[in-house]
């Protein structure tokens, strides 16, 4: 309660590492004993930095020190430790801007058009394009496209979902 943590929310329309992390995935996948190197960390640190972001937006939630009040702090630490993250968690999803990449994404992840009122077919057409292009700068011997596909579109779809589950 002393620390009066205040839920942030980073919703950025794009992210520049989806190709690095859907190429750590792969790498991940196909060497259990896969290790990032020095050089890849400060390749992420430089792209996420310098890459291009979209639209980016900052939003607070409240203090969440009302909701520690009402938690039993006699439970066990791990237990106490696991509620305060939900309800972290909870402020940070509950504030997401869903951007329409994100409705796209989980469309194409799910092969459905369940969200298609939250994009037109214009802005579908140009996250397709972007992902083809963000699939293009992999460089791995043996790329396994729908693999990689498959990373990305959970990446833009998970804000939603995360989003979903605390809003519905």
């Amino acid at each position: 309660m002393s620390l009066h943590i205040v839920p942030l929310s980073i919703s950025y329309e794009y992210d520049p590492c989806d190709y690095l992390k859907a190429r750590e995935f792969q790498l991940r996948r196909d060497d259990e004993n896969y290790k990032k190197t020095t050089a890849d960390d400060l390749k992420n640190m430089q792209t996420g930095l310098f890459g291009h972001k979209g639209k980016v937006h900052f939003q607070a939630a409240t203090c969440i020190n009302d909701e520690i009040e009402k938690l039993n702090v006699a439970i066990p630490k791990q237990e106490l430790f696991t509620k305060i993250s939900s309800i972290i968690d909870r402020g940070i999803h509950s504030n997401y801007i869903i951007y329409p990449v994100n409705y796209i994404a989980h469309d194409l992840l799910y092969n459905e058009s369940r969200f298609s009122v939250n994009y037109t077919a214009d802005e579908k057409l140009l996250f397709i394009d972007y992902l083809e292009k963000q699939i293009e700068k992999i460089d791995l011997p043996d790329k396994d496209i729908p693999f990689l596909q498959g990373k990305i579109l959970m990446m833009y779809a998970n804000p939603l979902i995360n989003h979903l589950a605390v809003t519905l």
